[in-house]
């Protein structure tokens, strides 16, 4: 059930307790001040004003469904926060020109209390009222996480409970637009698939849709916050490391590490290793085209461009692991897994310059193994340090020996 009715702005002026212009599913204030005096300018010529649709929450408390960024302009105008532009025209005789709503003379002012806007008021449910809300949206120049802040479900809930994580008090980046929330959507979605995908729009999209009854005790749920103490314990304070691509990125590494390596009470060795990666790469870019690492140089443009694909995800998370095994000490896979894995691999190979540390054969990258220079059998951990290069005679006379 909808009414229409009319207010004059002066009475919209005085119902500001009444109407709630941020309930959850609405952006924040987003309306440069041309656009604030635009809209005024326009209530001075006496155009036609979009009506502006509420939903009654209880008798005489109102949501705002569409139409906040005129209501706040109209309401900061009355407050004296912007004035008019340099430009304006005169109305009726009377100079308004850089004028606030103060400073007008009172013909003026009577014109702007006294113009009538029309209203929509909805009397619906909370999830017809979202339902509404993105249909009035389309055409706007509304984000993606502004529009899926919107879709009603568990997903959307527990998506704002990720982006009020207290780690993102620590990121060195703002909460702009719902920006949070899309970078705890995209770190959702990881979680979920539990691997790298696509973290593009359309994919979080689908995400909330697909899991409108998602069950925020479930295994993932619990795993994404566990990531994400583990991410606060790292960078207990603001970190101008933590940029949006940076953020993603550590959440995937941590979700790696966890279930595959003993990474407990390392949280200060990981994010000094880290510091010192973005140091790094920072002086890196300050070398002339020539001398600069090419490694570092991909890492950039797959930052730079292209941040949410897999291929982006999958270059900066394959040089972040490697690089984060080669400078941090004993960081050992867990008991129950016996062989190294592929970039521990890697920098086991690249350490010893594929040299047999035996008989000192050059080994080309298929084939080699990875032997435990202390064994596993007698406790020898699957970590860098523990590791070498064998060719295949070697490794078949060592044996289990030490």
């Amino acid at each position: 059930m909808l009414n229409k009715t009319t207010w004059p702005l002066l009475s919209l002026n005085k119902r500001r307790k009444q109407i709630n212009t941020n309930p959850d599913y609405q952006r924040p204030s987003v309306w440069t001040k041309n656009q604030k005096q635009l809209l005024i300018d326009s209530i001075l010529h006496d155009y036609d004003i979009p009506k502006i649709y509420l939903h009654e929450v209880e008798k005489g408390k109102y949501d705002v469904v569409d139409g906040q960024q005129r209501i706040r302009a109209i309401w900061s105008f009355y407050d004296n926060e912007y004035a008019l532009s340099k430009d304006a025209d005169d109305i009726n005789g009377f100079k308004v020109a850089n004028k606030k709503y103060f400073e007008l003379e009172p013909e003026i002012s009577d014109i702007i209390d006294t113009y009538n806007l029309d209203f929509v008021i909805l009397d619906k449910n909370d999830d017809e009222i979202r339902e509404m809300f993105l249909r009035l949206q389309n055409g706007t120049s509304l984000k993606a996480q502004e529009k899926r802040n919107a879709i009603p479900g568990k997903m959307r809930d527990f998506v704002k409970k990720v982006a009020s994580h207290k780690f993102f008090d620590n990121v060195n980046f703002k909460d702009s637009r719902f920006t949070y929330d899309l970078i705890a959507a995209q770190m959702c979605l990881l979680a979920l698939n539990g691997t790298i995908v696509n973290i593009k729009d359309k994919d979080l999209n689908e995400m909330y849709w697909n899991n409108t009854e998602f069950d925020e005790n479930c295994f993932h749920a619990k795993n994404i916050i566990k990531i994400l103490d583990y991410l606060y314990k790292m960078f207990p304070t603001k970190a101008p490391e933590l940029q949006r691509y940076s953020v993603i990125s550590l959440f995937l590494l941590i979700m790696d590490l966890n279930p595959n390596y003993d990474i407990r009470n390392r949280e200060n060795d990981i994010a000094n290793w880290f510091i010192n990666f973005e140091s790094n790469r920072a002086k890196d870019k300050m070398k002339e085209a020539e001398e600069q690492d090419p490694v570092l140089v991909l890492y950039q443009r797959w930052i730079s461009n292209s941040s949410d694909t897999y291929e982006s995800l999958s270059y900066r998370h394959k040089v972040l692991k490697e690089d984060l095994l080669a400078h941090v000490n004993n960081l050992s896979l867990k008991d129950s897994q016996r062989s190294f894995d592929e970039a521990q691999r890697q920098v086991i190979y690249r350490r010893d310059k594929g040299i047999c540390q035996e008989c000192g054969k050059k080994c080309e990258w298929n084939d080699w193994e990875a032997d435990h220079k202390i064994p596993w059998s007698k406790g020898g951990k699957t970590e860098i340090e523990n590791g070498q290069v064998l060719c295949p005679i070697c490794n078949s006379k060592k044996s289990d020996s030490i």
